[in-house]
């Protein structure tokens, strides 16, 4: 939180992305903080954490995290603005957010063993954690999501080189490794297999970006997307240093805005401007010049 809490104004959850940290959120969070109609309305929170960890565990992470905070500060239920949450995800902050909206069912963990989970030998301690980890249902008070640079489909920059040197730098969580390991030496049918980091999950084809491409987003929930491409022209099979645009394209969302940016468009004006005109809708405020991009407020102000 970068406040106390404040009774009657509807959180809005930014979530970084790989190798970045809130600081990343600076351009937009001065912005949103400055807007005389959404000051007084919305409260600013910002999730941190070791975007090296698998993918799953982080979103358990944050899953947790508003979990937790969502019953301290109103355990009786008396805020209505607790339940019109609005999460905001960067590249790998976007797959997180996409977990806190989706009911996946049993599909991580089938993604991984042939045996039913419930029928799976291991500890209670490595059930649990494999339980946090592998299954998620939406949460209820997530009403909105805003997706921007996500890849949904991968990144094509992880490459084979990259994910090598990943992998000699990156120590991942020894509760992760120890816990698969135990399963698969429990469960002959398992088949033994190194934990992959987040960068690994984002590779094209991965196991983990087909599973959660083919989990549902829950009914109601209002998805939008910002996808920066670097140059003119149709999107279409352009992409932003990082990640293609068809990655980046979600079918069903209630927008999609096309800003000309590099990977990291926090600050491009276009994209504030995008994340503001969705809060104004998500509050049912009427946007008008301060939701235009600056050449056309500009020209707007000098018509006679």
């Amino acid at each position: 939180m970068m406040h106390p809490y404040r009774p009657g104004r509807v959180p809005v959850v930014l979530v970084h992305g790989t190798v970045s940290s809130p600081a990343r959120w600076a351009d937009i969070v001065n912005e949103l903080q400055n807007d005389p109609k959404l000051r007084e309305r919305i409260q600013l929170w910002l999730f941190t954490y070791n975007t090296n960890n698998p993918i799953l565990l982080s979103a358990a992470d944050l899953r947790q995290g508003l979990q937790r905070i969502h019953k301290e500060l109103d355990p009786d239920g008396l805020d209505p603005a607790l339940n019109e949450v609005v999460v905001i995800g960067h590249s790998q902050g976007g797959l997180l957010t996409r977990l806190m909206v989706t009911d996946s069912g049993t599909r991580f963990w089938d993604s991984y063993s042939s045996i039913p989970f419930d029928e799976a030998k291991m500890s209670p301690e490595t059930r649990a954690l494999a339980q946090r980890t592998m299954f998620f249902e939406h949460q209820p008070y997530v009403t909105r999501v805003v997706f921007i640079a996500t890849p949904h489909g991968g990144s094509f920059r992880v490459s084979s080189f990259l994910l090598g040197i990943v992998r000699k730098l990156v120590t991942l969580p020894l509760a992760i490794v120890s816990g698969l390991d135990e399963i698969a030496t429990q469960n002959p049918g398992i088949r033994r297999e190194a934990v992959p980091t987040a960068m690994e999950g984002m590779r094209p084809g991965h196991r983990f970006v087909r599973t959660l491409s083919a989990s549902p987003i829950a009914p109601g929930v209002t998805m939008h997307s910002i996808i920066p491409v670097e140059n003119e022209g149709p999107p279409q099979g352009q992409d932003d240093g990082v990640v293609k645009y068809e990655s980046a394209h979600l079918e069903g969302v209630a927008s999609e805005k096309i800003v000309h940016s590099t990977h990291s468009t926090q600050s491009t004006p276009a994209t504030i401007l995008e994340v503001r005109r969705i809060l104004y809708e998500h509050l049912g405020i009427a946007c008008g010049l301060e939701c235009e991009v600056p050449e056309r407020v500009d020209a707007a102000r000098t018509k006679p």
